[in-house]
């Protein structure tokens, strides 16, 4: 008989205490494999039989740092970041890897959820990933291929991200760190998964949530971080509650 093929994918999924054991996943796929990386972890471990699931239990906290131990923790070429309340679709992560193997140049790829899937424009179309279009960027859209993150020393920033200080962006400012290292990504029309709730960066009314998009875009951008928050305050004016809330972002 021959021996089965290693797994490709790493899909690692971050979660918290109990909610590791309800989380629900797709059945098992040639080629997949999934780390379950759980924060205040209980004891014991869930249990399960399945060949291709691993639980580590974590002694840190925030989202930021889970992500940082699936990046060691990782053994395959290719790697998804996911949270514990999302429905994965396989055959688009597999549409993700299969990019990537017929692309070397890339460094990573990016699809969609189906709740944002676009209906018509460019997006519908391969394109090349930039800091201008990657912000909409998030788990369990980006698969990175290891070798190039780990040879440029990425990690993903532990100021930000749920658990942090300043609690969204970590996932844009990892992609915009790829970028500033010379890595390539590209946005593909291929759904990877569902995410019905709404995510913590859709929220518009919440002062610490304005505070750390703005620390985003300082951190993302440096110097030209000015003149990106004017754009960014235009582009997005009508999400403010109003002319003050946009006037103190601009500010900062």
């Amino acid at each position: 008989m021959t021996p089965a093929a290693p797994p490709q994918i790493t899909v690692a999924i971050a979660t918290l205490g109990t909610r590791a054991s309800q989380i629900s996943l797709p059945p098992p796929r040639p080629g997949l494999c999934y780390l379950v990386m759980i924060q205040r972890a209980p004891d014991p471990l869930p249990h399960s039989d399945r060949p291709d699931l691993t639980y580590i239990a974590l002694d840190s906290l925030g989202l930021s740092r889970s992500r940082n131990a699936a990046l060691d923790a990782c053994r395959t070429p290719y790697l998804v970041f996911a949270d514990d309340d999302m429905q994965l679709e396989t055959e688009g992560l597999c549409k993700l890897a299969q990019r990537l193997t017929e692309t070397p140049h890339l460094g990573f790829v990016a699809g969609w959820r189906h709740e944002r899937f676009p209906a018509s424009g460019a997006r519908t179309q391969p394109h090349r990933l930039r800091k201008s279009n990657a912000g909409r960027i998030c788990a369990p859209e980006l698969m990175v291929r290891m070798a190039p993150v780990r040879r440029a020393g990425l990690r993903f920033d532990p100021e930000f991200g749920v658990g942090a200080p300043y609690p969204v962006g970590e996932d844009y400012i990892f992609i915009c760190d790829m970028l500033d290292a010379g890595l390539q990504g590209e946005g593909l029309p291929i759904v990877t998964g569902s995410h019905p709730a709404a995510s913590t960066g859709e929220h518009w009314d919440d002062a610490q949530l304005l505070k750390a998009r703005r620390r985003v875009l300082s951190r993302c951008f440096g110097a030209t971080a000015g003149l990106i928050t004017t754009a960014y305050v235009f582009r997005h004016r009508k999400r403010f509650a109003g002319w003050k809330d946009a006037w103190r972002f601009w500010i900062g």
